[in-house]
């Protein structure tokens, strides 16, 4: 015979699980780190160039939606632009001379340091080459 006290831990227990799994899945659903890029069969390179190659001067971010925030972003990450985690690499150009890190380096710090509490990946890394992009069209 169940007795009602282990009747009753046995439903705390479940309860129990059943919150943390809540509270796990709505940290990760909710995580600052954000994969947008499931697919990995490439990106053209005409395409590439016609989302990011003509940049607009002073974008407004909120008219962007986010889709296309994220889709910059896989194209940026499938050439090598931006990491998984969202930081901007511009080594492989540091390297060849194309960009001057001196120059490009503390800019790329300056718009990091101003989205650094916005939580949504894409939001935050398109912000942040958007910042960039932006500093570069005003200086070039």
């Amino acid at each position: 015979m169940i007795s009602s006290t282990s009747l009753m831990s046995g439903n705390m227990s479940l309860k129990l699980v059943l919150c943390i799994t809540f509270m796990l899945t709505f940290q990760f659903s909710n995580s600052e780190f954000y994969e947008p890029c499931t697919h990995t069969n490439g990106i053209d390179e005409d395409e590439a160039e016609a989302a990011v190659g003509d940049w607009p001067q002073n974008l407004n971010l909120t008219s962007v939606n986010r889709g296309h925030k994220c889709y910059v972003i896989c194209i940026l990450q499938y050439f090598n632009i931006v990491s998984a985690s969202g930081e901007i690499t511009l080594d492989q150009y540091y390297d060849t001379g194309v960009i001057d890190e001196f120059a490009v380096a503390p800019k790329i710090n300056l718009c990091r340091y101003r989205f650094r509490k916005e939580k949504d990946f894409c939001e935050r890394v398109f912000a942040v080459f958007d910042c960039l992009r932006q500093d570069l069209l005003i200086n070039s």
